[in-house]
């Protein structure tokens, strides 16, 4: 976008192959709207009849939810000022009024159709799917890696475990069926284009019925692919999950990318046929990850991913709450916890995303009463067992918190969305442009309420308040990886403030270099020996380009500055601090990004000018001659060495060299990230 217009795009390298009882609210929490209504949307035609006796014998669950389920005509959410709603406030509309075209599909392909793949059904594409998901051992395996050691899932892992067996099943069906498996293929899509509605007393234990066996889905197939293929990437390639029973290695390069396309295809497949459900935004959002860990957060696939979450979490209604609990089939307690869950990851990543590209979010709190979830642990939300849920919400207090000092993946989930809040709000001042006294002031108050909510948190949840071994060694790299992360996050919402104050006034310098170095310390904890196991340091790329890279760059050039004119840091700011730290992130760069991450060019681009900047300020001599020599031309000279003579990054504009400059031109700089190390 920097060239001259006319020029030639160029065209893009190829890539490498490598790679909670109560309804309680939050202390705080903004007003809520009123609700919304939902009526009965699209049924898509079914493709015609399959055998049933082709699928194992399904649960009883299976068949009585089908027959007692909620209407199935009641697929897509619809609001209350949706094209129903007026007619919906007397009668229902019939099914007929919010039907989709006729697919028209045969319920028997033809010889051509399974060689070549239906318009519709791509049934050689089912193929490539089932294919990918062999030897199912490797991903059974995966999936229960992946959540003994993410503390911070948005899925709640027992709801997916318990559906593996089930699944073995399925899939061993499918790969051993050969040219019969096309039928089964069918069913499949004709599942998909199902509206999938959990009966407000179904129990945890069967809810994997609605997506499995008889009822199996595309969208459950890629949600599996997709929690795999993370695992996989937080995963060292000498890790025994990469070799099978057979002595058999996988490679972890290959692997990662063919289930990246299986997974692709599954999400095509189920947006061709109007999938949605649960399920679906779970894998959206899995794949978001997924694609933010491989090709890098300021890839635009990642920002177009997130979109394609978005736009399922609200079309199915995840959004509001109310009128899903105050209708005729409630959700289930472990529906409406994992919902919540589910909300506040995707509410907490659109933010961070928001501001990382300086855009617009696309999920806003005053158009959502979803409810932040409860303070519990996954075990008790799917148990069956009322009498330990009742005493595990007896030990909450009132703004639903744990009061036994555990930390469990919902209390991450709350941090976080609290959190997107205040910068959801920050961002309302920060896009708008306005740097009136009413926008100083209302940036002030969101700081004071943020601070203010930070200090009423349990200690145990805040990082500051932990010493190093009893964090990293006490609650161990997992949950103190987590814990680094919302700190910086909080930390990061109070650099944005002071961002925005210091455009308006230099009185905000001292305290934006001070939360800056704040960041900077935090950040370099991932310079610990002890640190350096593989999981632990796929996460430090983001948390340097997020938070660390930022706050470094402001140091960097107001030392620069300083340097240059001959004055001093403020004096809540120590020199050597900045220059000790600076060094210590410009050398462990290089080696503490792994090269298979998909922010490492980024990264790297980025300490490149860091280095640059601080070698300037260690090798600058002021003039020794011609003392009466008026300042602006000192400056100039000055400002003509080696910094700006650096090379330019194709793409780039050029760098500018005042803190406040640098952080406009690096929000609104584009990298090409494509050639991946």
């Amino acid at each position: 976008m920097t060239k001259p217009a006319g020029t030639p795009r160029k065209k893009p390298e190829p890539r490498r192959r490598r790679l909670e009882a109560g309804s309680r609210d939050s202390p705080g929490a903004p007003p809520r709207l009123t609700q919304l209504a939902l009526s009965p949307p699209t049924l898509r035609n079914d493709l015609g009849p399959v055998p049933m006796n082709a699928w194992p014998t399904p649960p009883e669950s299976a068949t009585r939810v089908t027959q007692t389920g909620l209407d199935p005509s009641r697929n897509f959410f619809l609001g209350s000022t949706s094209y129903a709603a007026v007619f919906n406030e007397e009668q229902p509309l019939p099914d007929t009024a919010h039907e989709q075209p006729s697919e028209r599909l045969s319920g028997t392909p033809s010889a051509s159709s399974q060689n070549m793949g239906h318009r519709h059904c791509q049934f050689a594409l089912g193929h490539v799917i089932v294919s990918t998901l062999q030897p199912l051992s490797f991903f059974e395996k995966s999936c229960h890696m992946y959540f003994e050691s993410n503390k911070a899932s948005a899925i709640i892992g027992p709801l997916l475990l318990s559906a593996l067996p089930q699944l073995r099943k399925d899939l061993e069906l499918l790969a051993t069926a050969g040219s019969d498996a096309y039928p089964l293929y069918a069913e499949i899509t004709r599942n998909t284009a199902r509206p999938m509605k959990v009966p407000s007393n179904m129990p945890p234990s069967e809810f994997h019925t609605l997506f499995t066996g008889v009822n199996l889905r595309w969208e459950t197939l890629g949600l599996l692919l997709a929690i795999t293929c993370s695992n996989a990437q937080f995963t060292s390639p000498r890790s025994s999950v990469f070799i099978l029973e057979d002595g058999k290695q996988i490679n972890k390069g290959d692997i990662i990318e063919d289930m990246m396309h299986a997974t692709n295809i599954c999400i095509n497949i189920c947006q061709t046929h109007g999938a949605v459900n649960d399920i679906m935004v779970w894998l959206l959002f899995q794949d978001m990850l997924v694609t933010s860990n491989f090709y890098g957060d300021n890839y635009h696939s990642t920002w177009r991913r997130l979109g394609d979450s978005v736009s399922a979490l609200y079309a199915t209604g995840i959004h509001c709450e109310r009128s899903v609990c105050e209708g005729s089939s409630p959700e289930p307690f472990f529906i409406r916890e994992l919902r919540r869950r589910l909300y506040a990851a995707s509410y907490r990543f659109d933010k961070t995303l928001a501001i990382f590209y300086g855009r617009p979010p696309m999920l806003g709190w005053r158009y959502s009463d979803r409810k932040m979830p409860l303070d519990i642990s996954d075990s008790v939300i799917t148990s069956e067992d009322s009498e330990l849920l009742t005493s595990e919400l007896s030990k909450l207090d009132s703004a639903g918190w744990n009061m036994q000092g555990s930390i469990h993946p919902a209390s991450f989930a709350r941090l976080q969305c609290q959190l997107a809040v205040f910068k959801e709000r920050l961002l309302e001042q920060s896009l708008a442009g306005e740097k009136d006294d009413e926008v100083v002031r209302n940036i002030e108050a969101i700081s004071a309420e943020c601070t203010q909510y930070w200090e009423g948190l349990p200690a145990h949840l805040r990082y500051e308040t932990y010493t190093e071994d009893a964090a990293w060694v006490g609650r161990g790299p997992g949950l103190s990886i987590r814990l680094l992360a919302i700190y910086l996050d909080y930390l990061h919402l109070h650099f944005q403030t002071q961002r925005l104050l210091h455009r308006t006034t230099q009185q905000a310098l001292p305290a934006l270099l001070e939360v800056s170095l704040k960041l900077l310390c935090a950040s370099l904890v991932s310079t610990k020996p002890d640190n350096r196991d593989y999981a632990t340091r796929r996460h430090f790329p983001t948390m340097i380009l997020f938070y660390c890279s930022p706050a470094a760059g402001v140091l960097a050039l107001e030392l620069r500055r300083c340097t240059i004119n001959g004055v001093p840091l403020p004096d809540t700011i120590s020199r050597a601090d900045v220059i000790r730290n600076l060094s210590v992130l410009t050398s462990c760069l290089d080696w503490l990004v792994l090269p298979g991450d998909g922010n490492h060019k980024l990264c790297n681009e980025l300490n490149k000018m860091l280095a640059l900047v601080l070698d300037e300020v260690l090798n600058y001599e002021p003039p020794a001659k011609d003392m009466q020599e008026g300042r602006e031309d000192r400056l100039v000279r000055a400002a003509g060495q080696s910094f700006l003579d650096m090379p330019m990054i194709e793409g780039l504009e050029p760098i500018p060299t005042e803190a406040e400059d640098f952080l406009n031109w690096l929000d609104n700089a584009t990298w090409n990230n494509m050639d991946l190390c």
